[in-house]
């Protein structure tokens, strides 16, 4: 779940019942493209030992580690441009990215 002020909150999921799946969805279940600039709490579920999650862009890089699963909470401030969210052994197959304006 990310969540600020006034934003509907998100979930990024990385290895759901170990699969090959990385998603970043909002409360509705709906994939999130775009996100406006500010302070965020992220909550990550890592779903599986051979899989992680990791965020990168302006200013953040977080990531859960392999060979655990986890639930991990970080508190991130977003600014414009391109973030990415992807595992890294398995980039090839399970990434995404998102902007912040």
């Amino acid at each position: 779940m990310w969540a600020a002020a006034g934003r509907a909150a998100l979930t990024g999921t990385s290895g759901q019942g170990g699969a090959f799946v990385i998603t970043r969805v909002d409360s509705a279940g709906a994939p999130v493209t775009s996100l406006k600039a500010g302070s965020y709490t992220v909550k990550v579920k890592d779903e599986s030992a051979k899989h992680d999650f990791h965020l990168t862009g302006p200013g953040v890089d977080e990531k859960t580690g392999v060979p655990e699963t986890t639930e991990a909470t970080w508190t991130v401030k977003l600014s414009a441009g391109t973030y990415t969210f992807v595992c890294d052994p398995h980039a090839a197959k399970m990434a995404g990215s998102f902007t912040v304006t």
